[in-house]
């Protein structure tokens, strides 16, 4: 699908391309989100890049009222805590993301449900000296 190595960088650049891409090891299959170099699970190293649909549910979560200075930086502190969450894709792996939704949604947790039906959103964040200005959050279908 694509020539590009595997790093951290180029994961992130997909995003810019509303793309969530990981790896397939052609030896064993296992599935790795961001991508690795070498297979979690056989060590392998003939890996392609796989686009995942970004349709998951969500498997636990976590208000966070104290965050790192990115979090910080978009308003968010212990009167507007933000919501992190894993959630398990379609195709198989977890990932973390932010759990973003409509206005008040985050600092409500009656919201969320443990299996509630995600999607990926690609959030473009203005945070001035501050990588990635594009993240990836989930919110709900």
């Amino acid at each position: 699908m694509n020539n590009e190595e595997f790093t951290i960088k180029n994961y992130f650049d997909f995003f810019a391309e509303n793309k969530l891409m990981g790896n397939k090891c052609n030896n064993c299959g296992i599935m790795h989100i961001p991508p690795k170099k070498i297979c979690n699970k056989c060590y392998g190293t003939k890996l392609e890049w796989i686009e995942f649909s970004g349709k998951g549910t969500l498997q636990t979560y976590s208000l966070i009222g104290v965050g790192a200075r990115y979090f910080v930086n978009q308003g968010y502190k212990i009167e507007n805590p933000y919501c992190f969450g894993i959630v398990q894709l379609e195709e198989g792996p977890c990932i973390s993301g932010h759990i973003v939704g409509p206005e008040g949604f985050e600092q409500n947790p009656k919201k969320f449900k443990i299996g509630m039906p995600l999607k990926a959103k690609f959030l473009h964040v203005e945070t001035e000296g501050i990588e990635p200005k594009i993240d990836l959050g989930f919110e709900p279908i």
